[in-house]
């Protein structure tokens, strides 16, 4: 018997300890994760946040540009035809602003009148593409960046200069060396996280950098890089990457597709920043819980001391019933009994439980807004499929419908939406909502002309029926079929992903077929 009871005194310190130790290294290692992933969050949002800002900033310096030089273009001197008051008037232009690294004016010919600072271009005949695409347009133009007389890697930016009889004579141009310090690396230089290693850099719609902190790379084409590819298609987002050198950074991109052109702008940060405040704050965090964690040992140790006796004795008397010896009650506080009781309860709700588990587990699968399945069960059905088609579709313009009306009617609109196209499914036809105003319809058995069908019907039916909005809404189709192309379903699912872009692409309310060409 003292056997027995040292034997519980060694298991309840060890489990006390265990318990203790485990929670005080759970927590920490909890603080650690939760803090490194909120940190890492927080620097994706802003890295998101940053870039968005810097383009709308890059869009208002490219407008004040070509207001710039559109007050310029109006001045008596572009109407002469002195090359040496022209070039006065470019060199006052070009002390006046820090918008431009060279200034010039081109004559309709495509003869360079005058140019600032560079003298030595004058009467010479441009054929550069900008000034081409200027002389041909006669439009306030912003070209794509190219290879200038100069050497440089430019972006011109031209505005037309007509005579008092409304006769074209030129552009005046201001000119940006990519490839050198300019108003762009002003804005776009020293990122406010840069200790930390966060920069930026910006590629043009081909997805050559043309500006990045490391000059080197200028001109360098990174158009396979994950988030560029996204943000030359127009995206907004944040994402985890690792760089050219092999650094996971947290990125945040957004697209400029406005006066600027086609552009891309990417804020990043190296993942390894977050190690360092993460590892400050857990042990500040551990220093202060310490004392706590130790006078909790002290205070259940005691109390598991006084616990042990009647725990062994209940011990004794469940093994004499088990091995059907002649059963002796031992004395246990009445307080125990209830124990005993607690553990027939405990039996009984064990099996409630489990039947909630199970419950809980259906309702796991479906989206409570809609009553559609959700990811989760998708992944789980796709796998007993074989011969289907998809219609995966999302809701136009969904964002404007919340802007407008708020959240509480989005809600109703989805769920109308939801509705809607379940009257026009079969009981075999299996709706998921994957996304906030994204879903898709897995139909067993049918090939795409049944599937092409089903959607026009769909399509048409909430285009003529007012929602809750009190206007229709209407849905980008994409279709897609196993029979005609890929049996796997990613594949398929991210084909039909990008016919149901082209639609969106094509003016929207549109059902189109994928293709694996």
């Amino acid at each position: 018997m003292k056997s027995i009871k040292l034997n519980i005194n060694i298991l309840s310190l060890t489990l006390l300890t265990f318990a203790v130790l485990g929670t005080f290294i759970g927590s920490s290692a909890s603080s650690i994760l939760v803090s490194k992933s909120n940190l890492e969050n927080n620097y994706l949002v802003d890295n998101q946040f940053y870039a968005q800002k810097l383009a709308d900033t890059t869009d208002s310096l490219f407008k004040d540009m070509v207001k710039n030089l559109r007050i310029e273009s109006q001045e008596d001197e572009f109407l002469t035809k002195d090359p040496e008051t022209i070039q006065h008037k470019l060199n006052t232009m070009l002390a006046a602003t820090s918008f431009f690294n060279a200034t010039w004016f081109v004559d309709k010919t495509g003869q360079v009148v005058s140019a600032a600072p560079h003298t030595d271009l004058k009467g010479r005949k441009t054929n550069t593409i900008g000034a081409r695409e200027a002389l041909r347009k006669k439009v306030p133009l912003i070209s794509e960046p190219y290879v200038g007389l100069n050497g440089h890697l430019i972006m011109l930016i031209s505005f037309p200069v007509y005579d008092a009889n409304g006769n074209y004579t030129g552009f005046l141009g201001g000119s940006i060396n990519l490839d050198e310090n300019n108003s762009l690396s002003n804005i776009l230089g020293e990122h406010p996280q840069h200790e930390s290693g966060s920069y930026v850099y910006v590629v043009d719609s081909k997805g050559n950098l043309i500006y990045h902190p490391d000059s080197s790379r200028i001109r360098e084409n990174v158009k396979d890089n994950e988030v560029i590819k996204k943000v030359l298609q127009g995206k907004d987002g944040s994402q985890e990457i690792v760089n050219s050198k092999g650094i996971t950074m947290l990125a945040g991109y957004a697209s400029s597709n406005s006066s600027v052109g086609h552009w891309g702008i990417v804020s990043q940060t190296p993942k390894e920043a977050v190690l360092k405040p993460t590892i400050e704050l857990t042990k500040q965090v551990s220093v202060s819980t310490l004392p706590f964690i130790t006078l909790v040992y002290i205070i259940t140790y005691i109390l598991l001391r006084k616990f042990v006796k009647p725990i062994r004795d209940l011990a004794a008397y469940a093994q004499q019933i088990t091995e059907n010896k002649v059963i002796t009650k031992p004395h246990i506080p009445d307080w125990y009994f209830e124990l005993k009781e607690l553990k027939r309860a405990v039996l009984i709700a064990f099996d409630f439980y489990e039947k909630r588990a199970n419950y809980a587990e259906n309702e796991s699968n479906i989206d409570p807004l809609t009553g559609y399945f959700n990811r989760r069960y998708l992944e789980k059905t796709i796998k007993d499929l074989d011969i289907y088609s998809i219609i995966l579709f999302d809701i136009d313009h969904f964002k404007k419908i919340n802007d407008q009306y708020g959240h509480i009617l989005g809600d109703e609109v989805l769920k109308y939406v939801a509705d809607m196209v379940k009257t026009e499914t079969r009981e075999i036809d299996l709706c998921f909502r994957i996304g906030g105003e994204e879903f898709l319809i897995i139909l067993p058995d049918t090939g795409l002309e049944t599937a092409q069908m089903v959607a026009e019907k769909i399509r048409k039916s909430l285009e003529t029926t007012n929602s809750p909005t009190g206007k229709p809404v209407t849905l980008s189709i994409g279709i897609g079929n196993t029979s005609t192309m890929t049996i796997h379903f990613e594949e398929l699912l991210n084909m039909t992903d990008q016919a149901l872009y082209r639609a969106k692409q094509e003016g929207r309310n549109k059902t189109i077929i994928a293709s694996d060409q």
